[in-house]
């Protein structure tokens, strides 16, 4: 028996016919019925009410699309590694504003020690005068890929790119990915987060043994075949993952509790602690959010 999802706003209407739940999308991945959280087809909801938002207007919290960002691939890098943890993203911005209007990223043979000196410089964060507190390291990794971003080749595919930027000091699958969707917003590439792979390993898209900081690009292939096989793009995946999970930090860490309990060789709970578990997921639910009910 097919499922139907049907969406109305104040705008537009959209309906699509889903498969039977018990349809294989994927070896070893069903879709699964829309109200189970977080089936395929619970995703698919997610990610069509999301282009209803769409037609609602630009100024919808929910109707922003991948676009790139107009600077150059060398922009695009050193944005990347002037930010990162420990870094607010202003401050991040502010410093690789600095630089950019200094000329790092279009002139060769601008030195570490020359970056260092300009980082090192207070910055106007908002009308703050800030400091930089990673300008020595920072100057370092910029200085090191400069001359390969500078006489960088023509690129048409967004994983050839991925893959070049990897060969470059510093530069792992997970940041090469980001640099590249924000470059050119390719849908070739998929950014992959701790919740995309919990949501995957519950689904059967990933063994329990997979890690993104480990298995980036296996994981990205497996996650990639889902996107097309649901015929959505990556980013709108990625999209309606991280919504679900800033509207609700209980539903992040109930994927963590789903996973512990059904790791193999775990103790059998009880039925009653099994029908406890059902009702906390679904005493935990957002006004957006559909019951969660775990099935995998």
């Amino acid at each position: 028996m097919t499922q139907i999802v049907a969406l109305v706003s104040r705008h537009a209407s959209l309906q699509r016919e889903l498969p039977d739940p018990h349809h294989l999308l994927l070896t070893g991945v069903r879709w699964g019925a829309v109200e189970e959280f977080p089936t395929p087809a619970y995703w698919m909801q997610q990610t069509l009410a999301r282009r209803l938002d769409r037609l609602n207007g630009p100024d919808h919290p929910d109707a922003a699309w991948p676009a790139a960002s107009g600077r150059s691939l060398a922009e695009e890098v050193g944005a990347s590694l002037l930010g990162g943890p420990g870094i607010p993203a202003a401050v991040g911005l502010a410093a690789f504003a600095r630089i950019r209007e200094r000329g790092a990223f279009v002139q060769p043979g601008v030195c570490e020690l020359t970056l260092a000196a300009w980082l090192s410089e207070p910055l106007d964060v908002e009308g703050q005068v800030l400091a930089f507190r990673f300008a020595t390291q920072k100057a370092r990794h910029l200085a090191a890929v400069m001359p390969a971003l500078l006489s960088a080749p023509d690129f048409e595919a967004g994983q050839e790119v991925r893959n070049w930027l990897m060969a470059l000091p510093g530069v792992g699958p997970k940041t090469a990915s980001a640099i590249v969707r924000g470059w050119s917003a390719s849908e070739e590439i998929a950014l992959l987060d701790v919740h995309l792979l919990r949501i995957g390993q519950v689904i059967g898209l990933f063994s329990r043994k997979l890690t993104v900081e480990r298995h980036y690009l296996e994981a990205e292939a497996r996650l990639l075949k889902l996107c097309a096989a649901m015929d959505v793009h990556p980013s709108e995946l990625e999209a309606v993952v991280a919504a679900e999970m800033r509207r609700s930090p209980e539903t992040a860490r109930f994927l963590v509790d789903h996973l512990k309990a059904t790791e193999p060789g775990a103790r059998t709970t009880s039925s009653s602690t099994s029908a406890s578990t059902s009702t906390k997921a679904r005493a935990m639910r957002e006004p957006e959010q559909i019951a969660l009910v775990f099935t995998a």
